[in-house]
């Protein structure tokens, strides 16, 4: 966020519509030559690491907290800036604040990847579910999760659709 160079894509969701618009406080960002759609914002984003690559395991998150700014955000991830590193395949949970109008807490990631630059570090964090952590966290690991991180997806589409709407073909909207 410090600097404009810092805004790259993560994720990719596909866009089920061509004719789409996004409601204030959000803006649409476009590219022609992808189908995807994602939000350009800057917002606070809170990280408590569930499990590390040594793998250290906390089931509430970890008591240290990465604090940073959400660069953009998707369906499926989001690209953060961070003041201190994180390990790539990191599973955490995070509380994301978006233009100071929603906060949407226990949400399950998995760092992607993680870019040192001059100021930070530019973490790119993909939106997992309980499902999808079988890969990553043993069985008895995944229930001891609270129960209140389960069906963190459903509430990111949730308050995303809230912003999103298709525009109707006359190029009006709602």
């Amino acid at each position: 966020m410090k600097n404009a160079e810092k805004v790259k894509f993560v994720s990719e969701v596909e866009m089920p519509q061509e004719h789409l618009q996004a409601k204030k406080p959000f803006r649409v960002e476009r590219d022609e030559r992808r189908r995807f759609v994602r939000l350009e914002i800057s917002a606070p984003v809170s990280l408590k690491s569930v499990k590390d690559g040594l793998g250290n395991f906390s089931p509430e998150g970890s008591e240290f907290t990465y604090d940073g700014i959400i660069l953009n955000i998707s369906a499926g991830g989001l690209l953060v800036d961070l003041d201190q590193p994180i390990g790539e395949s990191d599973v955490v949970l995070m509380r994301l604040i978006l233009q100071e109008v929603e906060t949407v807490d226990n949400v399950l990631g998995v760092v992607k990847r993680v870019e040192k630059d001059d100021h930070g570090y530019l973490v790119g964090i993909e939106f997992v579910s309980r499902e999808n952590l079988k890969d990553m966290l043993s069985e008895s690991e995944i229930e001891l999760l609270n129960e209140n991180i389960d069906g963190f997806e459903e509430k990111v589409h949730e308050v995303l659709s809230r912003y999103l709407y298709e525009d109707s073909p006359s190029g009006k909207g709602e």
